[in-house]
């Protein structure tokens, strides 16, 4: 029912759109055309305030009535022969949770590629699309509905656009994954000074690999993603990665067909220089940078009770700076399934608690979060 089954943790490591929905509103002459989509949004109270590039504090934690990012796309196939077939796929996202104007229907792209797939040569992709790490690694505890899912490499880090991607068939329970991301120099003006150093105004590309391995009822996989750093890019404004490695791995068990649990780590470094050039005046330290190094150690666990599930994970967050402390973090999480594509959710997550105080201490920390989902 979720992303948490053993089986659709494999899909997502064979860069398959989880759309288990999916109508086929087009098939003739070998050729195949599904749309498929999801509508989810809820309410929220709580949560934690933030701060601006101001330094003011802006209200995050009153109440508020949230689009969970819906979307709908189209998936087209061709089978060329009995090994062979080619791909493409559009998919969009747009605010389902407030009226938008003629021009604002659709609000991003999210995934339009296009490829091949031979069962005896694997698979090839280019376009926008999710990351190989986020397949392979940390799309196991992309669970929740809303937050807490704590990651380092995201869905789109070093991906989703000017991507191509390859995926050798799966050979005795392994497969193998790896990806490049261009990011061009075009129409950047020359020389420019970016955070903390000139940054190259060069076009330059980003790597990522991974390996997951499935036998029976257990999921491992270990990826790797070279983050580098593209500085200022054209129009202004937008900053890259860190710079430093990303490592991350994963391993998942379906101990019964109702009850599964997973674990999880991640690390990267500090780029020192970078770092300290991004620390306000006057401020001891940056948690936002995007140059300091972390490790995220998490577990996690769902159960399915027959009419939904009950799901919920924890993290420890290590940053890698002494006057930085670590960050606890916690979500909690039911549904409730009407019919097969409907079911509502009630979460609660925290980004932060004392480990020395009940969990039963309820403070405006919290974010509360209670929903509906409809996949098509």
């Amino acid at each position: 029912m979720k992303k948490t089954l053993l089986a659709t943790a494999i899909a997502g490591a064979l860069g398959v759109s989880a759309a288990a929905q999916a109508a086929t509103v087009y098939d003739q002459d070998g050729t195949q055309v599904d749309v498929y989509g999801r509508l989810i949004m809820g309410l929220t109270t709580g949560g934690t305030d933030t701060t601006n590039a101001a330094g003011d504090t802006v209200r995050q934690s009153g109440s508020d009535f949230e689009d969970f990012n819906s979307r709908f796309g189209l998936r087209a196939r061709h089978q060329v022969n009995t090994d062979l077939s080619v791909f493409a796929n559009a998919e969009f996202r747009f605010n389902a949770a407030e009226r938008q104007r003629d021009g604002e229907v659709i609000n991003s792209n999210r995934s339009t590629f296009v490829g091949v797939n031979s069962q005896q040569f694997g698979r090839v992709q280019v376009g926008n699309f999710n990351s190989m790490y986020y397949n392979a690694v940390t799309a196991v505890f992309d669970v929740p509905e809303n937050l807490g899912w704590e990651s380092i490499g995201g869905v789109d880090n070093s991906s989703h656009g000017r991507s191509i991607a390859y995926s050798t068939p799966v050979l005795e329970g392994f497969q193998a994954h790896l990806q490049a991301k261009h990011y061009t120099g075009n129409d950047q003006i020359v020389g420019v000074e970016g955070v903390g150093a000139d940054i190259d105004s060069g076009s330059t590309t980003s790597l990522q690999a991974a390996i997951n391995y499935t036998w029976q009822d257990l999921y491992l996989a270990v990826a790797y993603d070279q983050n580098r750093d593209f500085g200022v890019r054209p129009g202004g404004g937008e900053t890259g990665n860190s710079g430093e490695n990303i490592w991350g791995a994963v391993a998942q068990y379906q101990f019964t067909p109702a009850f599964s649990a997973r674990l999880g780590y991640e690390t990267t470094s500090t780029d020192d220089a970078q770092y300290e050039a991004t620390i306000p005046a006057g401020a001891t330290a940056n948690i936002d940078s995007q140059y300091l190094g972390q490790d995220i150690t998490s577990v996690g666990a769902t159960f399915d009770y027959g009419m939904g599930e009950i799901y919920g994970q924890y993290s420890r967050i290590s940053y890698d700076a002494a006057d930085i402390s670590s960050a606890n973090r916690w979500m909690l999480g039911a549904n409730y399934r009407f019919s097969q594509p409907m079911y509502v959710f009630a979460e609660v997550y925290d980004a932060d608690f004392d480990t020395d105080a009940r969990i039963s201490d309820i403070n405006d920390d919290v974010l509360y979060t209670l929903g509906v989902r409809y996949d098509f």
